[in-house]
């Protein structure tokens, strides 16, 4: 055996004898509960509710931020706004201008997209989530009038997002900084209180969710309101690198981030739950 061959056995050892050792703790026992939990519940939908967003709920807010901005008389204002505070330029910021610029003056073709964006892809987003959310608490949920409860879910998932995505890259988020952040921690909080309450019929307390959406709610809004400080960058380079192909690539890679990241917290609170019982 070669001195690099030994050096990596010596390396891989050390590696095994810390991860042994973190089991062992507090913290480490509940990560592993937490990532055993999550993929049992998942089953690797994060992929599949990432594409469903993308094809429906993305476009559905567009068309709605676009429609009310070109009410408002400016159609490239928020636009610009997106470019400014994601510090966007040359391929990159033309991508959004146009973007924008196209919804806003081709509505009814927008909109037409958005219905079969629905139709075919919206209401699977919220059976995703349901299903998610019975895994990890180990209910049985499936009634007759689910498609409702989905095609509720989205409507206000939509509409919360595009309050959130206008607020953000208006001047109000930075201006109003003191009043945005707890405001938006109290209605992400609830939407996420109300998700799992609402899709599995109330079959879990409030209480018993509360830990879920807390941890949702402070990890998600500081993922978003962090963007601009590594998202930006990497959309540039993209941009420079691949052109708009390089940018649906960075645009991918962060909503499907952000989703796998939410149906972690989705697993949280009873993963809290049973790590608690196990310690007492």
């Amino acid at each position: 055996m070669t001195t690099d061959e030994k050096r990596v056995g010596t390396r891989a050892a050390r590696i095994r004898a810390w991860l042994a050792r973190q089991q062992d703790s507090r913290i480490g026992r509940f990560s592993f509960l937490l990532f055993r939990r999550y993929l049992e519940a998942s089953k690797n939908s994060g992929a599949a509710t990432t594409a469903y967003f993308m094809l429906s709920i993305l476009p559905t807010a567009l068309v709605a931020i676009a429609v009310f901005g070109k009410s408002g008389g400016d159609v490239n204002a928020l636009a610009t706004r997106i470019n400014t505070r994601m510090r966007l330029n040359g391929d990159t910021a033309d991508i959004v201008s146009q973007t924008f610029g196209t919804t806003s003056n081709n509505a009814l073709a927008a909109s037409i997209v958005v219905i079969f964006g629905f139709w075919f892809w919206g209401m699977g987003i919220g059976q995703l989530y349901r299903d998610l959310y019975a895994r990890a608490w180990r209910v049985e949920t499936a009634q007759p009038n689910d498609q409702l409860l989905f095609i509720v879910w989205y409507f206000v998932t939509c509409g919360l997002l595009g309050v959130m995505f206008a607020a953000t890259t208006s001047g109000f988020g930075s201006s109003h900084r003191a009043l945005f952040i707890p405001l938006w921690l109290c209605l992400s909080g609830a939407f996420w209180l109300w998700t799992p309450r609402f899709l599995l019929h109330k079959k879990v307390e409030t209480r018993r969710l509360l830990p879920g959406a807390v941890v949702a709610a402070i990890v998600l809004g500081g993922m978003i309101g962090t963007t601009p400080l590594w998202m930006g960058t990497t959309l540039n380079q993209n941009a420079q690198a691949f052109g708009p192909f390089g940018v649906v690539l960075a645009l991918l890679g962060l909503v499907l981030t952000v989703i796998t990241t939410s149906m972690a917290c989705a697993v949280f609170a009873p993963v809290w739950e049973e790590f608690r019982a196990e310690e007492r």
